[in-house]
């Protein structure tokens, strides 16, 4: 039999079975994977007690755009940009889409090393994201097999599914060999791994976006997903490129496009969508649908969600991912709350007139109702457990499964606390994160990873790191590395 663990501190965010609520002084009590109290005055026999002191003790954060590929996103910011510009941006070559450049071991490197952070940030579940820039196709079944041994090795709950595509580039020529290839391998690959590991490997669908991935494909795809009630994740609405390419090709946006096609539904959740019309948000609440904000990501390129209240307003199940470095939850909270004071107030937006003036941009828009911490605390949370169908993940409660983080308090960094939901997200940042439980194992203790060799993964992931910055050069069609397509910010003088 496991140990009955009783864990104290001084704030506890359990949950009544309506919302999360504050125990000032509370305990929660785990045994194996399952809660089994929290609150006040735990009277009953515990084989162990573990006092953390001035922390918040907190459901596990749940991230639906998980970084995985140590890369993500790292320096696309200065890579990329709004206007085209061909001699400072990738120009994919003959090698583009022909083989997987990775071992084995770089798969696996790449996606501990990732996991770890997640896990030091204090994200208990995650649905992974991994770049395909230099993938001979997509996201295979055999890269996916190797994730599900990291997962088992890292002690993640984890959501599982490679993906799958029509074609190679936005508006390129349909393969249909690989492209029935990768969609039958990740409807294997659901039914094979789905459930395994004790149920910490849950599978779901995942396909490519719309520009790269055959309406009928996902249509197929989403009614598997309904079939078995597993989720389905579609990038989608993430930039006005998409609004421009589907526009010429199918006569109309992309929310109108998925509802000819039958694709909204509960299972499916939509990273970013950023480029809807307001009749759109108000579709994808009449089917029940979740968007994925990932703000660090998405204000990398300069765009945001209008607004985070108006889509939670409207009835949109918000929740967040991280989808970049850093994979810190609880700076995405902090950000995704700024991005919205933006929209409330406007002050950005405006243009301020020579003849004094003042022309504001989003003058149209209504005053949606202030949002607050706790609805960023939600989105990490329990709205990501509803996404996955999960009643038994983002809370703290009787019968749910022990996935807990211990947030410090007692820390110059983080200043004097007051409301602790509030505190977490202004005052603090992942590095705060102290201790984080998976399961009801422990699988970070005062900031050090138990049982992983810290310092070997950080060697083995800067070399598998160095080998991705060195795939520019081979796949650029110019022959450009990265030191030219992405300089340096300072000169580097080297001994």
């Amino acid at each position: 039999m496991s140990k009955r663990i009783k864990l104290t501190g001084k704030f506890v965010i359990g949950h009544d079975g309506n919302s999360h609520v504050v125990y000032e002084d509370g305990c929660v009590v785990y045994q194996g994977d399952e809660i089994l109290f929290v609150g006040h005055d735990y009277s009953g026999p515990v084989d162990e007690v573990w006092d953390t002191g001035k922390s918040i003790v907190s459901p596990g954060f749940i991230d639906l755009e998980a970084d995985v590929d140590t890369d993500h996103a790292n320096f696309d910011p200065v890579l990329w940009g709004r206007v085209p510009r061909p001699e400072a941006t990738f120009q994919p070559g003959p090698k583009f889409r022909t083989v997987d450049p990775y071992t084995d071991e770089d798969f696996s490197v790449r996606q501990k090393y990732s996991m770890a952070q997640l896990i030091m940030n204090g994200i208990t579940t995650a649905m992974p994201i991994c770049g395909e820039q230099f993938h001979g196709w997509a996201q295979t079944y055999h890269e996916f097999e190797i994730m599900a041994e990291s997962v088992k090795e890292m002690g993640i709950r984890a959501d599982l599914g490679p993906s799958f595509k029509s074609c190679g580039i936005r508006g390129g020529q349909v393969d249909e060999v690989r492209e029935k290839q990768s969609f039958e391998d990740a409807l294997r690959y659901f039914k094979e791994y789905d459930g395994t590991a004790g149920g910490m490997i849950r599978g779901f669908i995942n396909p490519c976006q719309i520009a790269i991935t055959r309406p009928e494909i996902l249509r197929r795809a989403k009614d598997f997903a309904v079939e078995v009630n597993a989720p389905m994740r579609l990038h989608a609405c993430e930039e006005d490129v998409e609004w421009k390419f589907m526009l010429p090709k199918h006569g109309k946006t992309t929310i109108d496009f998925f509802d000819e096609w039958g694709l909204l539904c509960p299972q499916l959740l939509i990273p970013h969508a950023i480029t809807l019309k307001d009749s759109d948000i108000r579709r994808l609440a009449e089917h029940r649908m979740t968007v994925i904000h990932t703000p660090i990501a998405e204000i990398n390129y300069g765009a945001g969600l209008n607004s985070f209240s108006k889509y939670q307003t409207m009835g949109i199940n918000m929740s967040l991912g991280t989808d970049a470095q850093p994979v810190d939850m609880i700076q995405n909270m902090r950000l995704a709350w700024d991005i919205d004071r933006f929209c409330e107030w406007h002050s950005l937006a405006c243009r301020y007139n020579e003849d004094d003036t003042i022309t504001d941009l989003m003058a149209d828009q209504p005053d949606w109702p202030k949002t607050t911490a706790a609805d960023y605390f939600n989105a990490a949370t329990v709205n990501g457990a509803k996404a996955l169908g999960r009643d038994d993940l983002g809370k703290l409660a009787p019968g749910a499964r022990a996935d807990i983080v211990v947030v410090d308090l007692d820390d110059l960094r983080v200043g004097p606390y007051e409301d602790p939901i509030r505190t977490l997200v202004v005052s603090c940042v992942g590095n705060n994160v102290r201790h984080t439980i998976i399961g009801g194992v422990t699988r970070m203790k005062d900031w050090k990873l138990v049982g992983v060799d810290e310092e070997k993964l950080r060697r083995d992931a800067q070399r598998v790191y160095e080998k991705y910055l060195s795939l520019f050069g081979e796949y650029d069609a110019l022959g450009r590395g990265i030191d030219q397509l992405c300089p340096p910010s300072f000169p580097i003088l080297k001994r």
